[in-house]
């Protein structure tokens, strides 16, 4: 295994899976890319009529919150790398499908392992939202490595 491509949210616990997946990275002397997904399911919802059917103001809105996200996201992913002694340690922000879009990315990587974790939700938010690790494992066609993760 050369390339381990490490998908990160920016919750508390995302410091423990970083840190799991960079000792295997550093026993096997691979390659280490962080990931983070903007989940945009939200960022483009319209919760108001535009103004005389023009929605420019919400585009643009939509788009400095996108802007901002991301700049948080690469900013938690450095500051990650930077914690594990490793600062120049490739990092990605994508946005779109979580589920989608860190098997995708690990594709195109040519990841030979990706490590994620799980979160603790609640039955109902399983229920109705799925969980993203879960269907990362059933369609991934590399090795997944899960850490567990109680918030």
């Amino acid at each position: 295994m050369k390339k381990i491509c490490i998908a990160l949210d920016t919750s508390p616990s995302a410091k423990k899976i970083a840190k799991t997946g960079f000792n295997y990275a550093k026993a096997l002397q691979a390659e280490v890319v962080f990931i983070h997904v903007i989940d945009n399911a939200g960022v483009y919802v319209n919760t108001y009529d535009p103004i005389m059917n023009y929605n420019g103001f919400l585009v643009n809105q939509n788009i400095k919150i996108v802007e901002s996200l991301e700049k948080e996201a690469k900013s938690f992913l450095n500051s990650t790398a930077k914690y594990l002694g490793e600062p120049t340690t490739e990092v990605k922000v994508i946005e779109g499908n979580p589920e989608y879009e860190i098997l995708n990315f690990a594709k195109e990587w040519s990841a030979d392992l990706l490590v994620i974790g799980t979160h603790s939700h609640s039955l109902l938010e399983d229920i109705f939202m799925g969980n993203i690790a879960a269907s990362i494992v059933k369609s991934s066609k590399i090795p997944v490595l899960v850490i567990p993760v109680k918030e």
